[in-house]
């Protein structure tokens, strides 16, 4: 009976390979001691409360009957005995490996063809916590934690769909990271689905160490600045998005979710639009489109009308210009340049150092070097404050990879002002543009304006009046609200 046990254990423990790590437990079962069992777990991973209270001690203490002859010895354990809810069978050597590296515990039985696996996960309860990035004033305080099992169950608090459907997936030959992807079965393309669902099953690599390598290894175009996939550390925000027909994939171990695909115009969107007056959301809007503009150009129509087109500049506006840049060293693009690169450079020192720190450095340091150039008149006033205008603009965009990556669009189209004028600030937009219209996300245009989804674009109607899907994003049920609000015309109290 030893030997045909051993015999059962020995090929997990050779794909295990790590006799140090794994332990294997044996016991005597049954009245008369006549049978002997063995539990295969990994110490790191398990939690000993479960196997000691509630596999352990029933099994040891608790059985009085006899397993001569008796066949279905493990349905008989797992029925009476074991004391633990999440409780399969499998027969695959391969599976119950992987169960094993998850911190399961394997009960294997001598004569019988299924091993017992047991969830004795050791369970890292870390409290949900609010936002630190996409933060809302009236909006819901939870955000993503590093537990794939923790999010998937926030996001089937949000979602109590029946058609909600939760896939999931190993990453990784040696990491071997989880990786979940969730749609709603009537809703979401099931092409699109399938092409992430391919694209994730091709991912072959060692490890995966968080979202942001998913994004990169299934999008389209690699070579370009934009973000092709839409990254979020908000519950509320993955939902909303897989209500409109949108994929979303969680990861183990990561604090971001991502949703598939992506089109330019959700980047400028925030929680915060929904949850206030639909004209409030739309003024902001706008004020987001007047900043995206300001960044990309304020610093480069400056630079031509300082240096190619000075009659452009009113008489008033003019002298104190001039005024400002007597005895400055530097010509007006170096003085751009340098300051904005200042600015980036206090900026990404601010993310990098501790929090308090950091507000520190972004603070201090650019009130100290602005009052140090313009005093040692290496820049003039007037550079400084275009500069800073366009630094306090980047802030108005609300998703940090689409404001990075504006923020990086702005030196070329600055140095083909330098060369060209106001030509080159022409020419810069017409390759932003082109380069928008030419993306696609999962084979979805990446800048398209459909005339039933202006709705929701730069501006933002009243929830009552958006009862349709956004076509952008392919889906198989565009309706996603009935045209209730005309059964309250004539209904109002008084009337």
């Amino acid at each position: 009976m030893r030997d045909k046990l051993d015999d059962k254990i020995k090929p997990i423990l050779d794909k295990l390979n790590a006799p140090d790590k794994f332990n294997v437990k044996k016991i005597n079962l049954g009245k008369g001691n006549n049978i002997k069992i063995a539990l295969v777990y990994d110490k790191d991973l398990i939690d000993r409360n479960i196997i000691s209270d509630y596999i352990l001690k029933p099994l040891m203490l608790h059985i009085e009957e006899s397993f001569t002859g008796k066949e279905n010895i493990t349905e008989i354990l797992i029925e009476k005995y074991i004391c633990v809810d999440d409780t399969i069978l499998k027969t695959d050597a391969e599976e119950i490996t992987d169960f094993i590296k998850k911190g399961f515990t394997a009960v294997f039985i001598p004569n019988t063809e299924n091993t017992i696996i047991i969830n004795t996960a050791k369970k890292d309860y870390k409290p949900i916590l609010p936002p630190e990035i996409e933060s809302s004033i009236r909006g819901p305080k939870e955000a993503f934690t590093e537990s794939i099992e923790s999010n998937l169950s926030i996001i089937n608090r949000r979602i109590k769909d029946k058609n909600l459907r939760i896939e999931r997936f190993i990453v990784g030959e040696r990491s071997q990271t989880e990786v979940a992807i969730i749609y709603i079965e009537d809703i979401a393309d099931e092409k699109l689905v399938n092409k992430i669902k391919e694209r994730v099953n091709l991912i072959k690599v060692d490890h995966i160490k968080n979202a942001g390598y998913i994004e990169e290894y299934i999008e389209n175009n690699s070579y370009t600045v934009f973000p092709q996939s839409f990254t979020t550390e908000r519950p509320d925000v993955m939902a909303v998005n897989i209500m409109e027909g949108k994929i979303g994939i969680l990861m183990e171990g990561s604090q971001q979710g991502i949703t598939l695909p992506a089109i330019f115009i959700e980047f400028f969107q925030t929680v915060e639009d929904y949850n206030q007056k639909f004209m409030l959301s739309t003024v902001i809007r706008f004020f987001r489109v007047i900043a995206v503009v300001l960044v990309l150009s304020l610093t480069s129509i400056y630079l031509t009308l300082v240096k190619f087109n000075v009659e452009l500049l009113p008489d008033k506006l003019l002298q104190p210009i001039i005024q400002s840049r007597v005895g400055i060293a530097f010509s007006p693009v170096m003085e751009i340049v340098s300051m904005e690169l200042i600015v980036e450079f206090l900026r990404e020192g601010g993310l990098r150092l501790p929090s308090k720190i950091g507000q520190t450095l972004s603070v201090v340091g650019g009130i100290i070097i602005g009052d140090a150039a313009i005093k040692s008149h290496l820049v003039s006033s007037t550079t400084l404050l275009i500069v800073g205008v366009s630094t306090v603009a980047t802030f108005l965009i609300p998703n940090f990879e689409m404001s990075l990556a504006i923020r990086i669009l702005k030196f070329p189209i600055l140095f083909l002002t330098n060369a060209l004028g106001i030509i080159g600030v022409s020419i810069g937009w017409f390759f932003i543009l082109v380069e928008l219209c030419s993306l696609d996300s999962m084979g979805v245009p990446y800048l398209q304006f459909k005339k039933s989804d202006m709705k929701d674009t730069f501006m933002r109607a009243p929830l009552w009046r958006m009862n349709k899907r956004p076509k952008a994003i392919p889906n198989k049920n565009p309706v996603r609200q009935k045209d209730f609000r005309k059964k309250f015309r004539g209904n109002d109290y008084g009337k």
